[in-house]
């Protein structure tokens, strides 16, 4: 009798974690789907907006653009393939898809084509926040990328190590 009970305990607790597991919000770091690009973009338009004291007409000219940067940029981000995180095993080199010199060279290419048009995006959106911001706010702005960059460099030397 005792086992019955315990064992209907398990399963009841079993089969609640799996239930609770299918309901988890999808996060894009762990490999699920890609959030919103104008969910993203009002975030961004939010914390800029604190963060370099916007009134409200800057404000919605740096939604439209955060908007417009993340519909050209949005998919690039998500475009490339899916990188193993900590702890997550790496498939082993024999598992994985040979390419040909000709695959890779195409896949060169679509990435310098890619990489190029994120530049092209990048530099439209500085002009477009230039012609956005007061003088100030924007030399803020690029202080802010500044350390922003070097803090990014500076991990990437420690992961290097």
């Amino acid at each position: 009798m005792k086992r019955i009970a315990l064992l209907s305990v398990f399963a009841l607790f079993v089969g609640g974690m799996s239930m609770m597991a299918q309901d988890a919000p999808q996060h894009p770091r762990r490999g699920n789907d890609a959030p919103d690009p104008k969910v993203v973009a009002e975030r961004m338009t939010e914390r800029m907006a604190k963060e370099y004291s916007l009134n409200d007409e800057q404000k919605q000219q740096l939604l439209e653009a955060n908007q417009a940067l993340m519909e050209k940029t949005g998919n690039f981000r998500h475009a490339s393939r899916r990188r193993p995180h900590k702890g997550e095993a790496r498939p082993e080199r024999k598992d994985r898809p040979q390419l040909t010199d000709e695959q890779r060279e195409q896949r060169k290419a679509e990435f310098e084509k890619r990489r190029a048009e994120m530049e092209t995006a990048r530099k439209d959106y500085e002009t477009r926040l230039q012609s956005i911001m007061t003088k100030e706010q924007y030399e803020a702005y690029n202080q802010k990328q500044k350390e922003r960059k070097a803090k990014m460099e500076e991990r990437k030397k420690d992961r290097r190590k």
